[in-house]
């Protein structure tokens, strides 16, 4: 039983990353139970996403309520969290393949990548969140 339980909250700690689609995140789970209210109806989806796979192929074909997952601001945050160090060196420079998937990822492959890198000090200030250097960013190429 306690295994259980471990298993489902790692699962709705796992799913939180999905905030813009509920506790559960999306999939066939949240899409089954998307009128229902209730921490039951939330761990019943996320279970349901997490054991049989289909919140990871909703996320990369974007069905299954994970529509916006390939363009969500909250994927942009995700990448920022998941390469900070990567995009940090990249900005540094003025290039690199992080970078250029950083703004493939928010649709501007035409930014002028050495304003990025004059305005280092700007974007990754002191104390800035994964959202704060997205929107530095977004400010900055005019987004």
């Amino acid at each position: 039983m306690n295994k259980l339980v471990l298993v489902v909250l790692s699962m709705l700690v796992t799913s939180s990353v999905f905030a813009a689609h509920g506790p559960a995140g999306c999939g066939l789970g949240a899409v089954l139970f998307k009128d229902k209210k209730g921490i039951v109806f939330q761990i019943l989806a996320a279970t349901f996403n997490g054991s049989s796979g289909n919140q990871t192929f909703a996320m990369s074909t974007g069905t299954l309520g994970c529509e916006d997952a390939q363009t969500a601001k909250v994927t942009a945050i995700s990448f920022i969290d998941n390469n900070l160090v990567a995009l940090s060196n990249d900005i540094s420079k003025g290039e690199g393949q992080t970078l250029n998937a950083y703004l493939t990822l928010i649709n501007a492959t035409l930014a002028d990548k050495n304003t990025l890198k004059a305005n280092y000090g700007r974007i990754f200030s002191e104390g800035n969140t994964s959202l704060d250097i997205h929107n530095t960013i977004s400010e900055l190429v005019k987004l």
